[in-house]
């Protein structure tokens, strides 16, 4: 048991430690290009394609551009793809709660212009 918990332990840490290198505008776009994944997921559940289209290329947008910003901070691609699964973990736990790191109603506002 002491095992599992010190291994929960240093998971927590290295997982905080990655997230204090990561600029907030990398951060900003990871958050979103994650809720915007659990959006479309949700809108292709209920039967929505349209939107389920929308979200989807809203998040791969927002995922490509925080990939970018990860390579340039010196993430290398294992680091990018840790941080990711990180991301969409805690993103689908915060979203809509009143403790929520970002707003999602304020992502939209990350989205190029076509």
């Amino acid at each position: 048991m002491l095992k599992v918990a010190l291994g929960l332990l240093l998971g927590v840490l290295a997982t905080t430690a990655v997230a204090e290198e990561i600029s907030a505008a990398t951060d900003r776009l990871l958050w979103c290009g994650s809720a915007f994944y659990w959006l479309s997921t949700d809108a292709y559940d209920s039967g929505d394609t349209v939107e389920g289209d929308q979200y989807e290329a809203w998040s791969n947008d927002l995922g490509a551009r925080a990939d970018m910003m990860l390579e340039s901070e010196g993430k290398g691609e294992d680091e990018i793809g840790t941080i990711r699964e990180d991301y969409d973990t805690r993103v689908v736990a915060e979203m809509g709660q009143p403790g929520a790191k970002y707003d999602v109603t304020t992502c939209p506002d990350l989205v190029a212009a076509p």
